[in-house]
């Protein structure tokens, strides 16, 4: 049982202004207006900053613009501060933005993770996840910053996070990885996150779900009785409600709210009817208001698609806080992550005219595009430079040749046109398995999320993993799960960077498992999985066009000899695939295809 006293549970911090130089004056003082608001977080122009908008779509604003990442906002109950997770100087913690002068409040200084802010109703206090203590643990801390935070849940090492502070202040709903005791001689299971709930009053916890799926993120109706959170089920994932009086784990039911798709990050309307969340598709996301009250109506898109993470915050009149964009588009290159030089053509390659030489990498053919090779060499350093080692400098492979074929690749392969790039297939720090795997799903394709475990654990390096990682070995996969490709693993302990989100910064995508079942699929052959592969894509008119790639790296008559109709056909292309890698079409196809081309 967790006992406290909650006048006791703040945090003496230092005050400091946040970078507006950007807003003016004038803008400052035009904020004091308030409106209905959504804020969240979104990749824009090489950096992550916060944006808030309008429940109808409308008057998009930026609120943060500098190069310490952020995410994770909540509005304070009164609407005139916004609180968020920020990285500054290698660390994560608690800041508080006052939204009518800008001012910036840290809340917290441990040197270890700090984030996820929830507001106390009365906005006195704040709750957070926090990594100090060795796991993560909710913590409680004064919103005005004066004396030390409290550990809620010191008593468990299972690992407590995603804090959500109820409307009448009495319970902080969270997700945890805590289990029932085992039956003694039992078999020990892979620990499941469940919800929780935590009385303020004396301490009692109570279980909200006992599902074998993950329940996470959190968040109140605003009258009490519900809770709408995320479902992860072995990657498929999708919002859910369920009501406080009646839960799962009392014989209750969760309720969907969204399908087929991948959605999270939810949060409710100031009115309780509707919820707004994050659609993920395989190539961006975008923010969305579902009708929980009907349940065949489709969301309504608020965003195009962008690059976005963490959770909303929905205000009913907030202050009216930043700079009017026209949309998440980025406004040109970000040149404070790479800029891509384009050398002179030469014949440097296997008949090729635009690949360049690798420096300092160790792979079979150490060659990719002019065109994305220097955005390839800026990723690889960061991550270096993040994680304490050169994970990118040994590769498993680069470019093919044009020629090449096997039965466990695709012959029109983004490899041969230099866009492409395989990881080592597992890579051990000091004895110790350093990279980790994720299993993620999109409309009904698996991808994987790849994480890579810091060389310095003191918290400067990335932040902990909150999904279950997968165990991929052989004995997974041959032994205790024939068939599933493996299973999940425990959660993990320490501080990872997410290599794949760092990937897709630099303009480099994964693919999905190939999952054909009778001939070729993760479930049963490991060579399927493709985690390691990253590919740039190359496009025209927004169309990807691999053909149009391989045009800038051979002249037009080699990829006559090799790439065309009948040669693909006769290796066994679908003829789908061969059109959509842009290979030109025998004239009495062509129509046919523009009936149905993407």
């Amino acid at each position: 049982m967790v006992k406290f006293n909650i006048i006791k549970t703040t945090l003496l911090s230092a005050t400091l202004f946040i970078n507006l130089m950007f807003l003016g004056a004038t803008a400052v003082a035009q904020t004091l207006s308030t409106a209905e608001r959504i804020a969240f977080t979104a990749f824009r122009n090489g950096q992550w900053d916060i944006y808030s908008i309008g429940p109808d779509g409308s008057g998009l604003k930026q609120l943060t613009r500098d190069a310490a990442e952020y995410t994770d906002p909540a509005y304070a109950p009164d609407g005139s501060k916004l609180a968020y997770a920020s990285r500054r100087d290698h660390n994560w913690d608690v800041y508080v933005l006052d939204l009518a002068t800008g001012q910036e409040t840290r809340l917290t200084d441990s040197p270890h993770y700090d984030g996820a802010p929830s507001w106390s109703p009365d906005g006195q206090f704040i709750a957070y996840e926090s990594y100090q203590n060795g796991d993560l643990d909710v913590w409680l801390v004064d919103a005005a910053g004066s004396e030390p935070a409290t550990n809620l849940t010191a008593e468990s090492l299972a690992g407590d996070y995603g804090p959500a502070w109820s409307p009448d202040g009495q319970f902080i709903a969270f997700t945890s990885w805590r289990q029932p005791e085992a039956e003694p001689g039992s078999t020990p299971q892979v620990t499941n996150r469940n919800l929780f709930l935590l009385s303020l009053a004396d301490g009692r916890l109570t279980r909200l779900t006992d599902e074998p799926t993950a329940e996470i993120e959190a968040a109140w109706h605003p009258d009490g009785n519900k809770l709408v959170f995320t479902r992860d089920d072995l990657g498929d994932v999708e919002v859910f409600t369920l009501d406080i009086t009646n839960p799962p784990a009392a014989g209750g039911q969760a309720e969907p709210v969204t399908w087929l798709g991948r959605t999270d990050g939810p949060t409710w309307s100031p009115a309780g009817k509707t919820i707004a969340a994050v659609f993920h598709r395989w190539d961006g996301e975008m923010l969305s208001l579902t009708d929980p009250s009907q349940p065949h109506a489709l969301p309504r898109q608020l965003t195009g698609i962008a690059t976005m993470q963490g959770r909303l915050s929905w205000h009913a009149g907030a202050i009216d806080f930043g700079v009017s964009l026209p949309s998440l588009a980025d406004t040109g290159l970000a040149v404070h992550l790479y800029e891509e030089r384009l050398g002179e053509k030469n014949g440097s390659f296997a008949g090729s005219f635009n690949l360049v030489r690798l420096d300092g990498i160790e792979v079979g053919t150490p060659w990719l595009a002019d065109s994305v090779d220097d955005s390839f060499q800026a990723w690889r350093l960061r991550l270096r430079d993040e994680v304490g080692y050169d994970f990118l400098s040994h590769l498993s492979d680069a470019t093919r040749d044009v020629a090449a074929f096997t039965e466990t690749s695709q012959y029109a392969s983004w490899h041969k046109s230099g866009r492409a790039i395989d990881t080592l297939f597992d890579y051990h720090l000091n004895g110790q398995l350093a990279h980790e795997i994720v299993r993620e799903n999109y409309n009904g394709e698996t991808f994987w999320r790849v994480y890579l475990r810091c060389a310095d654990q003191s918290g400067r390096c990335g932040r902990p993993v909150v999904a279950n990682p997968w165990n991929y070995s052989e004995r997974a996969r041959s032994v205790i799960a024939p068939g599933q490709g493996g299973i999940e693993k425990n959660n993990l302990s320490g501080y990872y960077v997410d290599m794949t989100a760092m990937a897709r910064e630099y303009g480099w995508d994964r693919i999905s498992a190939y999952d054909d079942d009778e001939e070729y699929s993760w479930t049963w052959h490991f060579l399927a999985f493709e985690y390691w592969h990253y590919q740039k894509r190359f496009e025209t008119n927004g169309r990807v066009n691999w053909y149009q790639a391989m045009l800038n790296i051979y002249p037009p008559e080699t990829l006559e000899r090799f790439f065309n109709w009948n040669k693909m056909q006769a290796i066994g292309d679908d003829p789908h695939l061969i059109a959509l890698k842009g290979v030109p079409l025998p004239p009495e196809f062509r129509p046919w295809w523009a009936l149905v081309a993407p």
